[in-house]
């Protein structure tokens, strides 16, 4: 699934709000095409919120854990 890539690649530690942007966005957007098939809108907002749900679609996250330093290696 592309978001799964994107917060894969994306989801580093102090990007939460760009990755809460970009969901806000592909959500507008979606959004936006499914209510462009008829002139009436096609979803109105509680069934487009149900509907998003039913998907499962994975929400924005963090991957990236905080950095450790690494422990010399004992010979």
């Amino acid at each position: 699934m592309k978001l799964r890539g994107y917060w894969n690649y994306y989801g580093v530690i102090g990007n939460s709000k760009s990755l809460q942007r970009y969901w806000k966005e592909v959500q507008k957007i979606l959004w936006k095409w499914l209510n462009r098939r008829s002139q009436r809108k096609s979803y109105k907002l509680k069934g487009f919120d149900m509907m998003w749900k039913n998907w499962g679609m994975p929400g924005p996250r963090i991957v990236e854990g905080p950095y450790r330093r690494q422990q010399p290696h004992p010979l």
